[in-house]
């Protein structure tokens, strides 16, 4: 298991690691092209409101895989712990590290201002200052304008990325405890692994994220994921065709 999960992990670290391979870096939003159109409406399936929705459909996802109704509610509940807890951990550490994202430090660098002033103010302020800062930006589309007025928390470590870093993990982690390597499974699999290659490239390309969050926070996804299904093994909850009803009483 421990393998399984740190090979599906290392996959996404590629991501930064090849744009710090490659020397990329974010340089505003001159280059903007269909594509981050696109990555923006994938990107917008970990972002609240439609995160939830996200989580519905994966919770709906599995439920073929399940041998009993009884091992699909565990599973869903176990998603819902997972999604729980490490939401929770991105939000206490983004307070910790109080890092700016990287198009709060351009802003803060052409309007005169420091990213600490964009931070001291309060969420609606720094929408505000958001907005109207972008509305002499014409390079700037109207919809990753949106985006970031929509996203004026702190950078590290990216939501985004261990929303989706911890899907993947639950999927190949399931698909290991409930031994499946069927073809369905499969596909399962590498559709949720290039949602999240994909989620994690449109965090860098749409200027919210910089590499070393990308992978922080795939690292940490990882741990708490390792830890989960490590427990999840030894208890041999998956040893049977159904979870524990103990458990969903």
């Amino acid at each position: 298991m421990l393998k399984r999960l740190s090979l599906y992990t290392l996959l996404l670290c590629l991501v930064p690691i090849f744009a710090w391979i490659s020397g990329w870096h974010w340089q505003g939003d001159e280059e903007i092209t269909n594509f981050d159109h696109f990555l923006y409406w994938l990107t917008e399936t970990s972002t609240a409101p439609y995160a939830l929705m996200t989580c519905g459909v994966f919770a709906l996802l599995f439920f073929p895989f399940a041998k009993t109704k009884n091992q699909w509610i565990f599973i869903v509940l176990v998603l819902a712990f997972s999604t729980v807890i490490t939401q929770g951990v991105k939000t206490g550490l983004k307070h910790v590290f109080a890092e700016p994202r990287p198009y709060v430090e351009q802003l803060a660098q052409n309007s005169g201002a420091s990213a600490e002033y964009f931070y001291d103010q309060t969420k609606a302020q720094r929408k505000i200052i958001v907005n109207n800062y972008y509305a002499s930006k014409a390079e700037t589309p109207t919809w990753l304008v949106k985006h970031r007025i929509e996203e004026v928390s702190y950078s590290f470590p990216s939501g985004h990325t261990i929303f989706a870093v911890s899907w993947l993990l639950l999927v190949a982690g399931f698909m290991r405890l409930l031994n499946d390597t069927s073809i369905k499974a499969k596909i399962f699999v590498f559709l949720t692994a290039l949602w999240a290659v994909l989620m994690l490239i449109s965090r860098l390309r749409l200027g919210m994220h910089y590499p070393i969050d990308l992978l922080v926070s795939a690292l940490i996804s990882w741990g708490l994921h390792c830890a989960l299904f490590i427990f999840l093994e030894k208890k041999q909850f998956f040893a049977k065709d159904f979870a524990p009803r103990c458990l969903l009483k």
